[in-house]
């Protein structure tokens, strides 16, 4: 019998809701939904706009029997309870229950009773790139998605992994300790943008640099490059401690990884490193995959709600 979750990604300016088949491990396109709402919105609208679309994407395939819902949203959060942590983006969610404020949304239709999962938003990325994409059945990963920041997912024979001796705390390495600040000043779109702005003085976007680099402009290329030798040397621990199968890039300065390919490789030498397959709809199907990867977020020690 075809099982079916619904997934949602939440992003800081978006939501993307969609139904997978667990047993053919395929999102169902025909569900997708995407909505815009900013995450400083109101948190009524917020909640409005994610219990909307989910129960639209569940609609336009028939409003099939569900597993559960699984929802990719970043961190800080209370992923066993279910309780934003947030003090920067969705600042106004801080302390307030999701599951019971979707749920009454949900309250005349069939997605009422079902069971919501959550997951952090880099982790279900790499689980769900394990699960249905260019990692599906490799032992280790390590997921890094690359857009406005850096975030990371270390998973291990499908179980994501935020406590052990081989990875950062919770999984994280946009905040480990970096030269005299944080990886994530030295790894993002911001890194690349600022950069660049400093050796040419145009305030370009990192696609405009990505491009440039192709066509062979020296300071675009001189960027993208020392991107990569940064990156490298920040996941370099990471990768010896936890020795990864192949590490997955995703977010969109993946997709220019022609232009850091080189430095990258040099660092990480003999680990494969890959773009992602699925790109955006790569926490969709961590989300669908919750269920099999549930009990990970089950032990972890729930954060302490500071109000």
């Amino acid at each position: 019998m075809t099982e079916f979750a619904l997934a949602l990604d939440i992003g800081g300016s978006h939501v993307t809701a969609a139904v997978v088949d667990l047993r053919e491990r395929l999102l169902l396109e025909r569900s997708l939904v995407r909505k815009g709402v900013e995450e400083s919105a109101p948190a009524h609208h917020l909640l409005d706009t994610w219990a909307v679309a989910a129960h639209q994407a569940h609609r336009l395939v028939g409003s099939p029997r569900l597993t559960h819902i699984g929802i990719a949203i970043p961190s800080p959060f209370d992923y066993q309870g279910g309780f934003s942590l947030h003090e920067h983006k969705f600042r106004l969610l801080r302390g307030m229950n999701l599951t019971e404020g979707l749920r009454e949304r949900w309250m005349s239709s069939a997605l009422a009773q079902v069971p919501v999962l959550y997951g952090n938003d880099a982790d279900l990325f790499v689980l769900g790139e394990w699960w249905g994409g260019t990692a599906r059945g490799a032992e280790r990963v390590l997921g890094v998605t690359l857009g406005t920041g850096l975030g990371s997912g270390f998973l291990e024979r499908g179980r994501v992994l935020t406590h052990d001796p081989r990875v950062p705390p919770d999984g994280e390495l946009w905040n480990t300790p970096y030269r005299s600040t944080i990886a994530e000043d030295y790894a993002s779109g911001r890194s690349i943008v600022l950069h660049h702005t400093r050796l040419t003085s145009r305030n370009w976007t990192v696609h405009e640099i990505s491009t440039a680099a192709r066509d062979h402009d020296p300071h675009a290329q001189q960027v993208m490059q020392h991107f990569g030798e940064e990156l490298g040397q920040i996941l370099t621990p990471w990768v010896s401690g936890f020795q990864p199968g192949l590490v997955v890039l995703g977010g969109n300065i993946a997709r220019a990884l022609d232009c850091f390919e080189a430095p990258l490789k040099a660092r990480l030498q003999d680990v494969p490193i890959v773009t992602s397959t699925l790109f955006e709809q790569a926490s969709l199907f961590g989300g669908a995959a919750l269920c099999q990867a549930s009990e990970q977020y089950e032990q972890m020690d729930a954060p302490q709600l500071k109000l």
